[in-house]
């Protein structure tokens, strides 16, 4: 008897030591549930998201308890069916209870009754192991034939990665930090639709209706509003032209129809991104899904709404959790800019988010960032144009680069304004600049002397705490860093020797 107590006892550490290294070794994506929702004891959230990508990106969490004191989460991941959201809104319930349910329709129209395995990751690799939502959703979900045990455990699904992992895939996943929204710094002017026409004989799929109905029940039964909705596509992108508009605009008609027959509230505005004031030249990510400015603007207008019609308590300086989630939203403009910045892939991009949170054109400067620049190599302004180079100015750097003909260029923001930058003089010359700030002791130089010939060569250094920050690669190095903690939120290198202008990330 001995014997088979201490064997169990064994089994039982090695079984917790199993799903403790799974939990640590699956795939991060970004598109998954985030886990840290479970960080916060029941009945938390009064208000949850669920739905798709087009929810992931367009709702702001920390911008509705900012301006409206509202406590919410997003739950929305990458492709998530009406089916998914329906085993969400129980594992919401159970958990938070929350007084409303926000669900964005956009994947009405599809309608299947299983998941491809990689969306169903999304969902339940970062829920509790033994949650039966969990469960109940890779049991229901997954396609027939399909091997569950990859998702019952993804330690089995990610082994072949553990020689492919990087210091990137131990950061804290970003969104995190922004409540399960995704922050995209990304601009990419959307083209915009014709009208669009109704698809004769398009009905919602009955499996959709079927999910539908189930979720307007769960609600009921649980005292839990529900809020149905369509969030607006702005414009074209290469998964998704006009008959793909017609479709699910269509679509969305058909779900305010059910909406009214079972005398659910629906915000219909899939369709009506211009009345609404958004901005297609900068407001979309890939014209599909909004950018960190369309989301801002979707989610002061969603907050108004569900502030004028529910009776959600403002919960800012509540104690308890929520001192959490105000320290949380005290944060949020350095987190909303470091997820920004890293997921910036072009110029454009990269200065649309220095505009904002440097030079605050869209409201205060993010007093607790310091960002480091320095130039290696000479600009060709037929790459680094005019136009270009007014990008890097709107952030409140004075020089215009494209007319730089000097080796050296440098510059130093603190909270946002501009403490340093050099002017270039009329002979070559190499600059350097040293500083503390904060919890950061930084040096930043561009230029060297060549010890040989003592000419003037292009090079760029950026050291803080000891560390360098710049890649050997000819462009612009940025390093941006929070001063109270020194902590990095970016590192990039600008390449203005590509006509892509294209961005490198090191998050060291």
């Amino acid at each position: 008897m001995v014997k088979v107590k201490t064997w169990l006892r064994r089994a039982a550490i090695l079984a917790a030591m199993v799903l403790r290294l799974d939990s640590g070794l699956k795939l991060i994506q970004e598109d998954n549930l985030c886990p840290r929702y479970y960080d916060y004891p029941k009945d938390t959230f009064d208000v949850t998201f669920l739905g798709s990508s087009f929810g992931m990106y367009a709702i702001y969490p920390m911008e509705l308890y900012r301006d409206f004191g509202i406590a919410s989460y997003n739950l929305c991941t990458g492709n998530q069916s009406i089916e998914a959201s329906y085993y969400l809104a129980k594992e919401s319930i159970e958990k938070d209870h929350p007084s409303l349910i926000v669900m964005d329709c956009n994947m009405a129209w599809i309608g299947q009754e299983t998941m491809q395995a990689e969306y169903i990751h999304y969902i339940t690799d970062t829920m509790p192991y033994l949650s039966g939502n969990r469960l109940e959703i890779i049991r229901s979900l997954s396609e027939e034939g399909e091997d569950q045990l990859p998702l019952l455990f993804p330690l089995v699904a990610y082994h072949s990665r553990w020689q492919e992992l990087t210091y990137e895939d131990f950061l804290p996943q970003a969104k995190e930090l922004v409540y399960g929204c995704k922050v995209q710094g990304r601009v990419e002017v959307a083209k915009p639709f014709k009208e669009p026409k109704k698809v004769e004989g398009l009905t919602l799929p009955d499996v959709s209706l079927n999910y539908l109905n189930k979720i307007v029940e769960l609600c009921k039964e649980n005292d839990t509003e529900l809020l149905l909705m369509n969030i607006p596509v702005l414009g074209k992108n290469k998964f998704f032209d006009q008959a793909g508009y017609n479709t699910r605009w269509t679509a969305a008609q058909e779900v305010k129809k059910f909406a009214e027959q079972n005398d659910v509230p629906y915000l219909d505005y899939f369709g009506k991104w211009e009345e609404m004031g958004f901005k297609i030249e900068n407001e979309a990510m890939d014209g599909e899904h909004f950018n960190r400015w369309g989301a801002g603007r979707f989610t002061k207008i969603l907050g108004n709404y569900m502030k004028e019609h529910y009776d959600l308590p403002d919960r800012r300086g509540s104690g308890g959790a929520y001192a959490v989630i105000d320290r949380d939203a005290e944060n949020y403009p350095v987190n909303r800019m470091r997820d920004s910045l890293r997921r910036s892939l072009f110029l454009r991009d990269y200065a649309a988010t220095l505009k904002s949170d440097v030079a605050g054109a869209e409201g205060e400067p993010v007093e607790d960032a310091l960002v480091l620049v320095s130039l290696h190599g000479l600009v060709d302004d037929k790459i680094l144009t005019e136009d270009q180079a007014k990008l890097l100015q709107e952030c409140g750097f004075r020089q215009d680069l494209s007319k730089m003909t000097t080796h050296s260029w440098l510059a130093v923001v603190d909270g946002g304004k501009v403490v340093y930058e050099t002017v270039p003089g009329s002979e070559d010359s190499m600059d350097s600049y040293e500083g503390t700030i904060g919890k950061l002791d930084f040096t930043v130089t561009s230029g060297r002397i060549e010890e040989e010939t003592g000419r003037i060569r292009s090079d760029a250094t950026i050291t803080v705490n000891g560390l360098e920050y710049t890649m050997n690669e000819r462009g612009l190095h940025f390093a941006v860093f929070e001063k109270s903690t020194g902590k990095l939120m970016d590192q990039c290198w600008l390449n203005i020797f590509s006509e892509d202008l294209n961005c490198t990330h090191d998050y060291h």
